[in-house]
């Protein structure tokens, strides 16, 4: 782990910091080139700054709640994200989902549509801030003699890298949902598949990875953040289920119409 890449002076530069900035800029370019193909440059730029940013601070929020006996009363810390960093990919995850859901419904915007782009986006975002705080030290796994380890400052063992395992997972899931966007673009498009396939990656990457950590609380084995995983990918799957059925009813009719009026 290094928390700190460099220093200028008796000014430090944290990693946090710097791969929480790469994965906003990159992750709105991302989103900058979409819209540009759609003309909707200010629309779409808007809607994913402010949805970024209330992810941001539900994240934030999320995880000081979690891990509120390491920051106590100390309300310097809760803002202070490279120098104390930490963030819950699902408490972030959620809070951006209804704010967008919020915004969407007030400015007239396709919501599902706008998810899809958003998610590709927000898969390459959680690259970069996994990889940010694997080395910021904001979290790690069990301890292992695994070939791939990593030594936590202040502890004497080797412990799995989970967020570099997690940062993998999610550049894969980006290079997916990328060809999958491109893929469905015009009339092939079924607004709201990209984001679902999206969640359904998030939830099997938490639920997977989790095994991988320690926490103080079970139920049934299970982590709260798996169980959480567990409920997404049941309601994301019933969904795509449930979107597949509708098209295929849609397509009969069409069929029918067709035959009848051709006949």
């Amino acid at each position: 782990m290094q928390p700190v890449l460099y220093s200028i002076g008796r000014y430090n530069v944290y990693s946090f910091g710097i791969f929480l900035a790469l994965s906003f800029i990159l992750s709105t370019f991302v989103i900058w080139k979409f819209a540009k193909e759609e003309f909707k440059e200010e629309e779409y730029l808007d809607a994913y700054f402010y949805t970024a940013l209330v992810t941001l601070i539900c994240a934030r929020a999320v995880y000081i709640i979690r891990n509120f006996n390491d920051f106590q009363f100390n309300i310097l810390s809760y803002f202070l994200v490279v120098e104390t960093p930490g963030l819950s990919l699902l408490g972030g995850a959620i809070g951006g989902f209804l704010f967008l859901l919020f915004y969407s419904r007030k400015k007239k915007f396709n919501f599902l549509h706008l998810m899809d782009l958003l998610s590709v986006a927000g898969s390459l975002a959680l690259v970069f801030i996994k990889i940010g705080q694997q080395l910021g030290g904001a979290a790690f796994g069990r301890e292992t003699d695994f070939i791939i380890k990593v030594r936590v400052i202040g502890m004497p063992k080797f412990y799995h890298p989970v967020e570099f395992y997690e940062a993998f997972l999610y550049l894969l899931l980006f290079i997916f949902l990328l060809f999958l966007n491109r893929k469905l673009s015009g009339k092939k498009r079924q607004d709201g598949m990209v984001f679902s396939l999206f969640v359904m990656g998030l939830s099997v990457s938490v639920f997977t990875l989790e095994f991988l950590k320690v926490y103080r609380v079970y139920l049934y084995n299970l982590s709260f953040r798996q169980l959480l995983s567990l409920i997404l990918f049941v309601i994301t799957l019933a969904y795509i289920l449930s979107r597949i059925e509708i098209l295929k009813y849609f397509r009969k009719a069409k069929h029918e119409i067709s035959k009848s009026s051709n006949g």
